[in-house]
């Protein structure tokens, strides 16, 4: 959970603004302020309108536009839990929209890191490995580089918007049964010379919230 705000202390101010905490009926409308969120966005097992829980924690109206909010509210996420076929659409949607982008595929474990950075693959390989269920496989053209993950274990997806010692940071996170726990892959847009994403990777990577 890269953020300004740890998943802790989020957790901790989105209990204490329960009462500003709308959820989202299946048509993707927020019940309690019929905030719309984008045509054709399908329905998930839970889903919170992070737009006005950003707004209700900073004290501004829940219908300000976003230049009105303090700074620090900059990050933000769109998190969903998902169906194995909801899940394998995504990652197609990604691969179509973000092929040829550069990013960092990050697994962490209990002693060890692992970070390789790789364009995105333009398509993702689906296999069906009998109890396993199915595995996604991202891979390089070459084959140097191949990330699997078992879409049965993945139990939400986020988009992760932060900022972290002056750098804005754009991730997509696969979280399993424990969403609380760290992810169990995170794919972050992968900065030019200086650590600046480039602004038509991040209008592309923003257009992924719409299956979120």
């Amino acid at each position: 959970w890269s953020s300004t705000m740890s998943s802790t202390a989020f957790a901790t101010h989105v209990a204490a603004a329960a009462v500003a905490r709308p959820r989202l009926g299946r048509g993707g409308t927020c019940v309690n302020h019929n905030h719309a969120r984008t045509a054709g966005a399908p329905p998930t097992a839970k889903r919170v309108c992070h737009h006005h829980v950003t707004r209700a924690l900073s004290g501004v109206s829940a219908s300000a536009p976003d230049e009105e909010l303090p700074p620090q509210e900059w990050a933000k996420e769109w998190r969903a839990s998902l169906t194995p076929d909801a899940i394998k659409t995504f990652i197609e949607a990604s691969c179509e929209r973000l092929q040829g982008v550069d990013a960092r595929f990050i697994v962490i474990g209990d002693g060890g890191i692992l970070e390789s950075v790789n364009e995105w693959p333009s398509q993702a390989r689906f296999a069906e490995l009998g109890a396993k269920g199915t595995c996604c496989t991202l891979a390089s053209p070459d084959k140097n580089f191949e990330a699997h993950l078992f879409l049965a274990k993945v139990q939400e997806v986020a988009l992760a918007r932060s900022e972290r010692g002056g750098r804005k940071i754009y991730a997509v996170r696969f979280f399993g049964a424990d969403a609380a726990a760290r992810p169990m892959l995170t794919v972050v847009l992968h900065g030019e010379e200086g650590g600046e994403v480039p602004q038509a990777a991040v209008d592309k990577w923003e257009s992924l919230a719409e299956y979120l």
